[in-house]
């Protein structure tokens, strides 16, 4: 150990200022607190960046194909074998029957989007994310319905309810198609608005209820290689099928959460910055009070022979360590928080306010490192005014100073 790092070592002790010691510990503290903020909020936009992309992804297309006005897809399967010649990135695609319904059970009466999908479907999209029953439409007869939903309607598998269709929109005119199905099995997405209305049905059950052709869809939906591309390849299906038909992507339909999400990134450098700063005057803080607190000892060893140099290196020592010590501090308080959250899912979100039931996290060791770079780059360069300072000290003055 070198002179500058054993006085280091031992320049806190034999302190009797009580104010030293709490600008200290508030320096520390700020560090820590600044830290863990900070990489918690990252940990959490990132997190729900993921979790919404992901869900969204997962449980809806990636391109849906349907004509202006609501009207139907004729021939459907002549325009999907269209489609699938046009591009070979899209990997698959199918035919569903959309329509709004209610459902019924003897207690509770709900208005449900109902799809109605094949097997097919069932079995790549929403197979995945069952968590009650399974998905397979045996029974004609049978539907999946949200875990929300479920709660809300106090059903569970093997419930037996009905499912009404309106025929007709005038309301002077009003008929509908009624229906007894059995709950089948209950799937869980994480994204409240599809938890809490969307039902699954066989393709052709629906159909006949819509009083469809057998050739007739209301939609198609469309899984690609490349969900990145969705925007330019909907365009480019736009143009290749004509008018009456028009895409709408993954993207379209969740605008809002994502717009929102890349808002809430926007001013992340700015907070950085502002912590950072804030952590290093505490840092300059602290030791301009250090300085004025062990004058005569630095008077004491200039007399002793110790170089500018070596003053200078004793107090960037300090403020290294100090920022050091809470830089790592903060960063374990942040894992092990992050940790907790993404395996116990503690803190529980409002759903239909913030689109998750559990506040998602996402650990990205590249904001660890930014973070702490960042932050101990500013702390560094903080220490160098209060050393030039402390180095400047004359020697007869420093040895007056009471």
């Amino acid at each position: 150990m070198n002179l500058t790092q054993l006085i280091t070592t031992n320049f806190w002790k034999n302190t009797n200022k009580r104010f030293l010691s709490f600008a200290k510990f508030f320096s520390l503290f700020s560090i820590i607190i600044g830290v863990v903020a900070l990489l918690l909020s990252l940990a959490v936009l990132e997190g729900y960046d993921k979790a919404l992309r992901e869900n969204a992804i997962k449980f809806t297309s990636h391109i849906i194909i349907q004509p202006f006005n609501r009207a139907l897809v004729d021939d459907y399967e002549k325009i999907t074998g269209k489609i699938q010649k046009f591009s070979q990135s899209i990997q698959k695609v199918y035919p569903v029957n959309q329509s709004e319904a209610l459902i019924k059970t003897k207690e509770f009466t709900e208005g449900i989007g109902l799809r109605g999908v094949k097997s097919d479907y069932l079995k790549n999209r929403v197979q995945s994310i069952i968590i009650y029953g399974n998905c397979e439409l045996i029974n004609k007869k049978a539907i999946v319905i949200g875990y929300r939903l479920a709660r809300r309607i106090n059903a569970q598998v093997g419930d037996s309810v009905h499912l009404f269709f309106l025929k007709s929109e005038n309301l002077e005119d009003i008929s509908y198609r009624a229906g007894k199905f059995e709950i089948v099995g209950i799937f869980q997405s994480q994204m409240a608005q599809y938890d809490d209305l969307v039902v699954y049905a066989d393709f052709d059950i629906v159909q006949q209820f819509m009083d469809l052709k057998k050739t007739q869809a209301t939609n198609l939906e469309l899984i690609i290689e490349d969900v990145t591309k969705a925007s330019q390849l909907g365009t480019e299906l736009e143009k290749y099928l004509g008018y009456p038909f028009y895409s709408l992507t993954v993207f379209d339909l969740h605008r809002s959460i994502f717009s929102w999400i890349e808002l809430q990134k926007e001013p992340i450098p700015i907070i950085l910055g502002l912590i950072s700063i804030i952590a290093a005057f505490n840092i300059i803080t602290t030791l301009l009070i250090l300085i004025l607190e062990k004058m005569r000892q630095i008077g004491i060893l200039r007399s002793l022979g110790m170089t500018k140099k070596q003053i200078i290196g004793l107090f960037v020592n300090t403020g290294i360590r100090l920022a050091l010590f809470g830089l790592l501090i903060g960063a374990i308080i942040s894992f092990a928080l992050s940790i907790i959250q993404k395996e116990f899912g503690i803190i529980r979100l409002n759903g239909e306010i913030y689109f998750l039931d559990v506040l998602p996290i996402e650990i990205n060791p590249y904001h660890y490192i930014i973070v702490l770079v960042i932050t101990f780059t500013l702390a560094l360069l903080a220490t160098i005014i209060p050393s030039i300072i402390a180095s400047r000290v004359k020697i007869v003055n420093a040895l007056r100073f009471k």
